[in-house]
């Protein structure tokens, strides 16, 4: 696709600029809809300062684990070269990253978890669509190879696949997964008021379209386990945390309900 264009001379990374405009736009977004319960532009950028840390950072350190072996990483080190630290990223390590700096950026803060929660977690999944197209543009996170309706060339893969080869549009797929979620989201938030419930809705969402999503992936990179690639095991871990959470709050729910 277009993994690069020019600006005066220069090349800007496509991948870079989708990722750019998915941090600002949640962030707009975000501060609109928290704006009247009082959420603040001064907090809101310390929560995203430290949510965009901590996503570097686990994303970074799952997506060595997941494509690099212990030798590889150890015969890297011993030969000085530290390039494989920042070669990627994995959203699922970006995402429980920056939900731990989030939260971290939440106490400095001192902000009120549910206004925080209600303001930017509908729109999480709007930015992730906007990244996933950046993937298209970079050819990465490609589908299985596939030459029917809608399938998708890399001229230019920054990954080396082959530019005659058809894929699967498995990353405009779960850009328009996620923009469903992020309206889901944005009406379940009227209804959905405990701690941590809108957050549960979205990662057992998510969870679901990326265990299937996972199994219309042509990549190499699957993960080091046998049998589901990682993201799926990772899928099953948080669908069965957040499943039991969100069952939980219902079962109260309900026992309120009952009369004495």
């Amino acid at each position: 696709m277009y993994p690069y264009f020019d600006i005066f001379g220069h090349k800007i990374g496509t991948y870079g600029v989708c990722m750019l405009l998915a941090f600002f736009l949640v962030a707009l977004l975000s501060l609109k809809r928290g704006k009247p319960d009082g959420l603040r532009l001064e907090d809101l950028l310390i929560i995203a300062a430290m949510a965009f840390g901590g996503a570097v950072i686990v994303g970074g350190v799952l997506y060595v684990c997941v494509t690099y072996s212990f030798a590889q990483i150890v015969a890297f080190i011993r030969a000085g070269d530290f390039r494989f630290i920042g070669s990627g990223i994995v959203f699922y390590g970006g995402l429980i990253g920056g939900i731990a700096g989030a939260l971290l950026g939440i106490l400095v803060s001192k902000c009120d978890f549910r206004c925080v929660e209600q303001a930017v977690v509908p729109f999480i999944p709007l930015g992730h669509a906007i990244g996933r197209i950046g993937c298209v543009m970079a050819g990465c996170c490609y589908g299985f190879e596939y030459e029917g309706f809608l399938a998708l060339h890399y001229k230019n893969a920054l990954s080396g696949i082959s530019p005659e080869q058809g894929y699967f549009p498995v990353q405009p797929l779960e850009s328009l997964l996620n923009v469903g979620i992020c309206f889901l989201l944005l009406a379940l938030s009227r209804k959905v008021k405990r701690k941590f419930g809108l957050l549960s809705w979205y990662l057992a969402l998510y969870a679901v379209a990326r265990f299937f999503l996972e199994m219309l992936r042509g990549d190499a990179i699957r993960g080091i386990f046998s049998g589901f690639s990682t993201s799926q095991y990772i899928s099953l871990a948080l669908l069965g945390i957040c499943g039991l959470r969100l069952l939980t709050c219902v079962c109260r729910k309900e026992n309120k309900k009952a009369p004495l």
